[in-house]
């Protein structure tokens, strides 16, 4: 019979610390540009976390602007993660993803999150919090670049999440096999065949960083349109 002791060396004890990259932007060219992440630094807590990529942002900013220069070509944003730290090796922890991940504009604003309820489970995303529709031009950084794309598809909702749970029809759970990583948009890039398409997670997608050409956008609202099933258009 395992005793207290025995029971609580067995337990795998916690805690979060906070990372914080900034997005630097490597190259100029639309709709494609190279990026690269730099840690600000790691803290142990969110807040204290934001604080000192605020303090970064506003002294870059001031250097930047000392030398004449825009601090906005060379940063397009900031990351901020949530990782678990243990006390001892356990396999319910092999390959774990970030508990909670949160993107910032190059100004400091919230841009989105990973949305997972009070347990960290993915159960869908609250209809006010999809910041983007169908047809949107967005960038999406990911795999080393920053990317313009369109949008084709959106995250679950809380309510579609509900249906597919409660409907005696579904032979699995959702429960059972989403998690944060299909918190997620469908995109379609300016080139490549019909049908190729990603899903970068919410919290990489960012509003456009800079201005669209006239000649960007045609291209991807008929890269966009040539996906649509006939008949249907992008939601106004």
């Amino acid at each position: 019979m395992k005793t207290k002791k025995d029971v609580l060396n067995a337990v795998v004890k916690s805690f979060p610390v906070y990372e914080v990259q900034q997005i630097c932007l490597d190259g100029r060219r639309y709709p494609r540009r190279r990026i690269s992440l730099q840690r600000v630094g790691f803290y142990d807590t969110k807040e204290h976390g934001e604080e000192a990529m605020r303090e970064l942002l506003e002294t870059e900013k001031k250097n930047y602007e000392a030398r004449g220069l825009d601090y906005h070509d060379d940063c397009l944003g900031y990351f901020l993660f949530e990782l678990l730290v243990h006390d001892k090796p356990s396999s319910f922890y092999w390959n774990e993803r970030p508990c909670k991940c949160y993107s910032f504009t190059a100004d400091g604003k919230l841009s989105d999150f990973v949305a997972l309820d009070e347990f960290g489970w993915y159960r869908g995303r609250k209809t006010e919090d999809i910041r983007f529709k169908v047809g949107d031009i967005v960038e999406v950084v990911d795999d080393g670049v920053a990317e313009l794309v369109i949008i084709g598809g959106l995250p679950m909702t809380k309510e579609y999440y509900r249906y597919l749970e409660e409907n005696e029809e579904e032979c699995e759970h959702p429960c059972q096999f989403l998690n944060e990583s299909d918190d997620c948009y469908l995109v379609y890039p300016v080139d490549g065949e019909k049908g190729v398409h990603y899903h970068p997670q919410c919290y990489k997608v960012f509003p456009p960083t800079r201005p669209v050409s006239a000649r960007i956008t045609a291209l991807l609202k008929a890269r966009l349109a040539m996906e649509l099933p006939a008949g249907k258009k992008p939601e106004k």
